[in-house]
């Protein structure tokens, strides 16, 4: 597992890395303890990102907020106890995992876990949302061919829908093929 850390300094980063060497899976890290250089990496090599708040330039919401955007990676905060709260509710859209300082391993490993399954079950509704969106539209466009039927040649609802039913098992093509080319002739 591919692993980014960004903290204020070479020592925390180190200190990440140390808590999860020895773990039972395999981790490559990429440390980095400047913020622009971290602002400008390529995350997409990266399965896990982790941020130590504060860092060096600014305290580190921005960043978050920043890094979510660019890349499907889950991302791990790790902020002190006293304000992990405040720093999860900040950060809530991001949809980061906040972990309090001071952790365990075992912590820092199940949160890891837990971020990566949850990235995955929004990957994966966010592609069953695309195909929804995707049917309806194709739902919208089959009514609206229907309704140039209905007008133009007098059919009912029915006779219009198994008459674009046929014209697409007829010319092997899918019922939002047939009726695109039914708007294009009825258009003006």
């Amino acid at each position: 597992m591919r692993i980014f850390v960004n903290a204020k300094t070479n020592e925390l980063c180190e200190s990440v890395k140390q808590a999860l060497c020895g773990a039972s899976e395999e981790f490559r890290f990429e440390l980095c303890s400047d913020d622009e250089k971290a602002a400008a990496a390529d995350y997409s090599a990266a399965d896990v990102i982790i941020v130590s708040l504060p860092l060096r330039s600014e305290f580190g919401l921005n960043y978050v907020a920043e890094t979510a955007k660019k890349t499907q990676s889950p991302i791990v905060v790790l902020a002190r106890a006293d304000i992990a709260e405040d720093v999860q509710s900040r950060i809530r859209f991001t949809g980061a995992f906040v972990l309090a300082k001071p952790f365990s391993r075992g912590t820092l490993l199940q949160t890891i876990h837990m971020a990566k399954i949850a990235k995955e079950n929004i990957n994966r509704l966010e592609q069953e949302k695309t195909a929804l969106l995707g049917q309806l539209d194709d739902a919208k466009i089959i009514n609206r061919a229907k309704c140039c039927l209905i007008q133009y040649l007098n059919m009912t609802e029915q006779q219009a829908h198994k008459h674009m039913q046929k014209l697409a098992m007829d010319t092997r093509r899918t019922q939002r093929q047939v009726a695109e080319d039914i708007l294009k002739t009825y258009s003006i």
